[in-house]
């Protein structure tokens, strides 16, 4: 299976967006990737955030399945299907990974030793993590320091201090910012639309916790009494 050229391709990068993609092939993109984590769940799916690694890992299942789709194994129609969904993949991933880069990851992939995202079993989802209170209690420390200017612009006391004692989990509403400072992490610049967390050094990521309560340029706000 040859891998497509980049000219082919005419997608728009930009440099918050992401494309998380199951094991299956499902995806859907993000232009906040800062927002998420490397692996997310969504019910009973798990999705990564893709690299060239992870790239070189989902070619090399579609190249298997379709050595089972030559040999009778699986439905023809089933691996088309499969094709048309890496090939959108592809798409994204030669725009903003470039074809040199993916080949490399191909060239030097090791599957054996990949771990895939795998997605957690309801019973596990439902006992709690250890309890973080070192961190989380530095956490709160440091959104004291900037508390007033961020409820003067549109923050609620919830959204900075919500906790339960460790870290959020993807896509739970119920936790705040202090959940979301690492060890050794520091905030930044506040504003009504987001509050900027700056990693640890030597290398600082940059990255930003976002108030739900106000307008985001994502969000569409539909009226219904319009139509």
């Amino acid at each position: 299976m040859e891998l497509a050229t980049r000219t082919q391709y005419a997608l728009s990068p930009g440099a918050d967006e992401a494309l998380y993609v199951a094991t299956d092939l499902g995806w859907w993109k993000t232009d906040c990737a800062a927002t998420f984590s490397r692996d997310v769940q969504i019910n009973d799916t798990a999705y990564r955030r893709l690299d060239p690694e992870y790239f070189a890992w989902l070619r090399g299942k579609l190249t298997l399945a379709k050595e089972a789709a030559d040999k009778g194994r699986i439905d023809r129609t089933a691996f088309d299907e499969l094709r048309a969904r890496f090939q959108e993949i592809e798409a994204w991933a030669l725009e903003h990974f470039g074809a040199q880069a993916l080949l490399v990851a191909i060239r030097t992939h090791e599957p054996r030793t990949y771990c895939p995202p795998q997605a957690e079993s309801e019973t596990r989802r439902l006992v709690p993590p250890p309890r973080d209170d070192e961190r989380i209690n530095r956490a709160i420390r440091l959104v004291d320091g900037i508390r007033e200017k961020a409820l003067s612009v549109g923050w609620s006391l919830e959204l900075l201090y919500r906790h339960e004692g460790f870290h959020k989990r993807p896509f739970a509403g119920q936790y705040g910012l202090v959940c979301y400072i690492a060890a050794g992490a520091r905030l930044g610049e506040v504003a009504r639309q987001w509050i900027e967390i700056i990693g640890p050094p030597p290398t600082e990521v940059r990255t930003r916790f976002y108030n739900p309560d106000v307008d985001q340029p994502w969000i569409v706000r539909v009226d219904p009494t319009k139509k």
